[in-house]
C-alpha cells in the first residue's frame, strides 16, 4: 500500500494516509473498503494529494568492494 501525503484546502493541515490502490471508499457493510478521506484536524473532505519525494536506502550506482588486490 502506498503512503500518500495530503493537504487540507480549508485549514492547511498536512497529513499522510496509507491507501489501498484497489479499494473503493467505504460503503455500508463492506469491511474491506477504505474510509472517506477527511482532514484529521477540521474533518473537512476538501483535501488534495501532494507530490512527494521518495527516499532511497542504498546508492544504486555505488561501486561494490571487490575484496581483491
Amino acid at each position: 500500500m502506498p503512503l500518500y501525503e495530503y493537504r487540507c484546502q480549508s485549514c492547511g493541515t498536512r497529513f499522510e494516509r496509507l491507501v489501498r490502490s484497489t479499494a473503493p471508499t467505504a460503503t455500508a457493510g463492506d469491511d474491506r473498503a477504505q474510509a472517506p478521506l477527511v482532514c484529521p484536524k477540521c474533518a473537512d473532505s476538501k483535501v488534495e494529494r501532494l507530490l512527494s519525494t521518495f527516499a532511497r536506502t542504498t546508492a544504486a550506482c555505488a561501486p561494490t568492494p571487490s575484496g581483491g588486490g
